[in-house]
């Protein structure tokens, strides 16, 4: 029994970008029979195939024989006297055509490439390896979610006693363990935990200037990097 011959996704493609060039062959007779003139319009014709850049790239070179014959730059004289019933416009003007057929298929590829859809992820799915500290003496760490969009966050590292503000115009997110899209990332250290009570039950007020608020402590450029020690102390939206 005979098998019948499976044929490639590349071998339809090829096949249906032959069909489609079978138009642009009469077009090239017909431009030649009309004295090297023609309206014709490659990139037009394209549009209204509606093909997709992968099946026009097989138009690709196409053309590129008959333009390396026409042009002969090597100045063979037997190709030279095959296109001596030409003049020297008429020449011209045929390479240009051929040239103007063989840019609009690479136009056309170049500007039809398949745009993949980005996918969004959700706050759970950004937040998902976020290390951060659940449960420190009396405070509960806010829901890592709450930090995508956020226009403020205060973060506290328990080991190294630093408090981390981050603030952003435009919505906190996150990346892996880094707090990411801040427009400002400053920290400074705090040992007296007692002033976190303030910050953890007090409002946007409170929040915007708390860092005021600690003494003797220089304010600093601070560590967008979390760990497994760092505490969620306050998400402002």
């Amino acid at each position: 029994m005979n098998q019948q011959k499976t044929v490639s996704i590349q071998d339809r493609m090829r096949n249906k970008a032959q069909e489609g060039f079978a138009e642009v062959e009469y077009q090239i007779d017909k431009f030649v029979d009309n004295n090297y003139k023609s309206s014709f319009n490659m990139y037009k014709y394209l549009k209204q195939l509606g093909y997709s850049g992968k099946v026009v790239a097989f138009m690709k070179g196409r053309c590129e024989s008959e333009l390396y014959e026409l042009e002969n730059k090597e100045g063979c004289p037997q190709l030279e006297e095959g296109f001596s019933h030409l003049t020297k416009a008429q020449k011209k003007r045929f390479i240009k055509f051929l040239q103007d057929i063989e840019n609009d298929i690479v136009k056309f590829v170049d500007e039809y490439k398949p745009v993949r859809k980005v996918r969004i992820k959700t706050p759970k799915q950004l937040v998902k390896r976020l290390p951060y500290l659940d449960r420190y003496k009396g405070f509960q760490s806010a829901d890592p979610e709450e930090i995508i969009r956020a226009r403020m966050l205060y973060t506290y590292n328990t080991s190294s006693k630093k408090l981390t503000k981050f603030e952003t115009f435009g919505g906190l997110s996150v990346k892996g363990s880094r707090i990411t899209d801040y427009n400002v990332c400053q920290e400074k250290t705090l040992t007296d935990e007692k002033l976190l009570d303030r910050l953890y039950k007090g409002g946007n007020i409170i929040a915007k200037s708390f860092m005021d608020e600690i003494p003797r402590s220089k304010l600093k450029d601070g560590n967008d990097l979390l760990t497994k020690n760092t505490l969620l102390i306050k998400v402002i939206k």
